[in-house]
């Protein structure tokens, strides 16, 4: 019997917990004072045309609570998470709002992370049957897992004069790489790295091996403008000496200031390996040899991520 009543409770808390919310707005509250006005100076003076005024702000506020009801029913809600998050640096994704109903469409509902990640979209409208996409920026303050829970959906609509709030389970787990900091090359002085020093000078001689992203520190002139012009953003050549470098990245923790040392060896791998860099990782009493590729870079940043003293 006690387990019917806990699980009835359990049920009764998790219906309550995702009710709709109301909160009146600024001229939701100067609209609740006029309707209380009115219907004080229409019992007092029996004047029929402030009952008539009364009936009409009356049936405005029925209307309102049944459309605005309406609005955040039968809505869902979808993360399009981004494929890497750096601590403290803003990632772009998107959240997609589905109106699940036949016919009427979906108006003014912004969507909130409640745990973290501070993404926020508004969609202003939906179409009955269809899903719009918005882009949000999720930013975190601590690497390692994160983990999402909830969103809350929240509507003004349609006349402003109250905020409704309604809370979705949508859990999803992110992995968050360490802050990014830029820093001395993998064999600088600060002792973060050795092995062999990259050659940063990406336009030298060699067979040609293709093109990249400008980094800070790069010359200007292995710019490669016509290409850079297409492609609205600077390019820089890659030729097979730059290729060919090797790099390890060395973090220990015996140091102290753990996670600056993590945050420096994350900002040198993400450097290396936009050179076109085979890099490794010496993690305390890991060591992972370097080599090259998207995979191996993702592996070496979620080490970063993962690590614990």
């Amino acid at each position: 019997m006690s387990g019917g009543v806990s699980s009835f409770w359990d049920r009764f808390q998790e219906r309550w917990r995702k009710r709709i919310r109301v909160r009146p707005t600024r001229d939701g509250w100067w609209f609740l004072l006029l309707l209380l006005g009115l219907t004080a100076a229409a019992f007092n003076t029996g004047n029929n045309l402030l009952y008539i005024v009364l009936s009409l702000l009356l049936a405005m506020l029925f209307v309102q609570n049944v459309l605005a009801e309406w609005n955040l029913r039968w809505v869902k809600v979808e993360r399009r998470l981004p494929p890497e998050v750096f601590a403290y640096e803003g990632a772009l994704g998107s959240l997609v709002l589905k109106n699940t109903r036949k016919h009427l469409v979906a108006v003014g509902i912004e969507v909130e992370e409640v745990d973290a990640g501070e993404a926020r979209a508004l969609f202003g409208f939906v179409p009955a049957g269809e899903s719009v996409d918005a882009t949000a920026t999720w930013t975190f303050a601590e690497r390692g897992p994160n983990e999402l829970s909830r969103v809350v959906l929240s509507s003004t609509f349609p006349f402003g004069l109250f905020r409704r709030t309604r809370e979705l389970d949508l859990a999803a787990e992110l992995l968050v790489f360490p802050r990014r900091r830029h820093g001395p090359l993998a064999r600088g002085r600060s002792g973060t790295g050795n092995e062999e020093r990259p050659d940063r000078r990406s336009g030298g001689a060699g067979d040609f091996q293709g093109l990249r992203p400008y980094q800070p520190g790069d010359p200007v002139r292995s710019i490669h403008w016509p290409n850079s012009s297409r492609a609205g953003q600077p390019l820089i050549v890659l030729r097979e000496r730059a290729c060919a470098e090797t790099v390890i990245v060395k973090v220990d923790p015996r140091r102290g200031r753990l996670e600056a040392s993590l945050a420096l060896a994350c900002g040198q791998i993400v450097r290396h390996f936009a050179w076109g860099h085979a890099v490794g990782l010496q993690l305390g009493d890991r060591r992972l040899e370097p080599r090259q590729g998207s995979a191996w870079r993702r592996r070496l940043l979620t080490a970063l991520a993962l690590f614990d003293e």
